[in-house]
């Protein structure tokens, strides 16, 4: 998809959101308070958060919205424990979370497809697919999901998928450049771009290449406690969110500067890794053709649970493995971006 048609999409699935002012849930000068977790540091996955923040999107729609900053609690455990109302959580972790009894809900996708990859470094002349990496060093991140991706990835190529771990969270990425291990995952419009700043480019194996099923990986959820409670708070937050991503898919440049202003300690000596960043989002990642800004993707939640349900990754509430998929259609809505 070129970046033009990109943005005209954007542009033509927000409809009258992008133009005009969202509906309002609330009156008063602060608005409805809504408190939103973010799952990492601030960056470009969360651009159209800020941006709704920073050019009033949320105050015209009533509401007085406060991003909490990054802890060491998932922003999925937040929502679904009601400390958070919103928060960042891709496709998958709502599939494994939700399965394994979180209250949770995917409510906009900000991603239309898989920004992960599996990488090492591109001067390793020993390992030039993923089957070469059979019986080499990953470097974790404590998730059976990534374990998961990683062996699929391998075994799509060929290989035994059977390598040892250690789980070093962020440290994998500096593991990685030392030579510490051998590989790791990574996102494509951030990590990536960072090495190749900084002039160590990675080799890079994107998962669907190997036979590992296309998932939207980043993206908002709710909890059905607070939609329940909340219903017209969430659609004015759900359509705010939408008009502020449209934004930065029109005009990525304007939107990471925003970002860049609104988070100067974290992000003030990155400003050519979040414009770059921002711009392969807008072209490649925000919007798809024929289907609505945020919107989901129900063959891919389909597919990819299928997945985790084959590859035995998914448990209950008790923590025992599944007799039956789930019905993904009941992991995901699009009523609030109507």
């Amino acid at each position: 998809m070129t970046a033009a048609a990109a943005l005209t999409a954007a542009a033509l699935a927000l409809g009258g959101c992008a133009d005009g002012a969202v509906e309002s849930a609330g009156s008063g000068a602060e608005g409805a308070p809504v408190a939103f977790a973010l799952d990492w540091a601030p960056n470009t996955n969360h651009i159209g958060v800020y941006v709704a923040d920073e050019l009033g999107y949320f105050a015209e729609a009533g509401l007085d919205v406060e991003i909490l900053p990054y802890g060491s609690t998932p922003a999925t455990q937040l929502v679904s424990a009601g400390e958070a109302d919103f928060g960042i959580g891709g496709q998958s972790n709502v599939q494994v979370a939700r399965t394994a009894g979180l209250d949770l809900v995917s409510v906009y996708r900000v991603t239309q497809r898989d920004s992960g990859r599996l990488v090492t470094l591109a001067d390793r002349a020993d390992v030039e697919r993923p089957s070469d990496l059979d019986g080499a060093t990953f470097g974790g991140f404590g998730s059976p999901l990534y374990t998961a991706l990683a062996h699929a990835t391998i075994a799509g190529d060929g290989g035994e998928g059977e390598f040892d771990e250690v789980v070093l969270d962020t440290g994998a990425y500096e593991a990685l450049s030392q030579g510490r291990i051998d590989f790791t995952l990574s996102v494509a419009t951030w990590e990536n771009l960072q090495a190749e700043l900084d002039g160590h480019p990675y080799r890079e194996f994107r998962y669907q290449d190997f036979g590992v099923p296309e998932q939207q990986s980043t993206g908002i959820v709710s909890s059905e406690a607070y939609l329940d409670a909340h219903p017209e708070e969430a659609r004015a937050f759900v359509q705010a969110v939408a008009r502020g991503y449209a934004y930065a898919a029109e005009q990525p440049e304007a939107a990471a500067d925003l970002l860049l202003e609104a988070n100067p300690d974290t992000l003030g000596a990155a400003e050519e890794l979040v414009h770059r960043s921002a711009e392969l989002l807008a072209s490649e990642y925000f919007t798809a053709p024929g289907r609505e800004i945020g919107a989901a993707d129900a063959d891919a939640w389909e597919a990819f649970g299928g997945f985790l349900y084959a590859g035995g990754f998914l448990t209950d509430a008790a923590g025992e493995p599944l007799a039956d998929e789930p019905d993904w259609s009941t992991y995901y809505t699009d009523e609030y971006l109507e």
